[in-house]
């Protein structure tokens, strides 16, 4: 057997190749290398060693490796499958807050948002899609004046609410951040009146008090 396996050095790689790769069971070739002594033995389970903690798991890394990028969605892929998921939270939103119009105008007032906003299933809805409801109030609150100009309604459109409501999605847009822009924003309102309301009061003054004006200008 011995002169069989290594009769030629082909054979001999062969019969290395045959007891790494499941050609050969390794044993045999061990009992066949066991007479020649102890260096040939350790030389070769060196070799079955280093084969299979070595050369195996590095094959295995690179084609795991090119695996995984070929199953990585190229970018357009992403686009795509983002812009499908936001229109999926759209239509759930709408459906939501179609459920919440019980007088069925198309309009949703605070009142029914607050509502229904505290119920369990309405609340997974919103966190599904990354709205905190958990201070539903002030989330419709900040809904309503999102445009920029003050309104004394509490009504918003259902297709206005879902609008205003996906762009506050994500990592980012949580209701206590936006209520610190709320804020931010109601405080900035008020400065505006308050420097036109001193304004106006100080041109009542000149104009009531010419003289006194005319004098400071000298």
């Amino acid at each position: 057997q011995q002169f069989y396996f290594f009769r030629s050095v082909e054979r001999t790689i062969l019969t290395l190749l045959e007891s790494t790769m499941g050609g050969l069971d390794w044993e045999v070739v061990y009992k066949l290398i066991e007479p020649l002594g102890l260096v040939y033995i350790l030389a070769f389970i060196f070799y079955i060693a280093f084969f299979n903690f070595a050369v195996v798991n590095i094959l295995t890394g690179i084609f795991v490796e090119n695996a995984m990028k070929l199953c990585r969605p190229e970018k357009h892929e992403m686009v795509v499958e983002e812009a499908a998921q936001h229109e999926e939270d759209m239509r759930e939103l709408r459906r939501v807050m179609q459920m919440m119009d019980s007088d069925g105008d198309g309009v949703i007032t605070m009142d029914e948002f607050v509502l229904f906003a505290q119920r369990n299933d309405v609340a997974r809805v919103f966190a599904a899609v990354g709205i905190d409801v958990s201070d539903p109030e002030l989330l419709f609150q900040m809904l309503l004046r999102r445009s920029g100009r003050n309104t004394s309604t509490e009504r918003l459109a259902i297709d206005t609410f879902v609008e205003r409501a996906s762009a506050m999605k994500g990592l980012a847009s949580t209701v206590v951040v936006h209520g610190l822009m709320y804020q931010a924003s109601l405080l900035e309102q008020r400065l505006e009146s308050m420097k036109a309301s001193h304004s106006s009061r100080l041109q009542r003054c000149e104009a009531a008090n010419p003289t006194a004006h005319a004098e400071q200008d000298l």
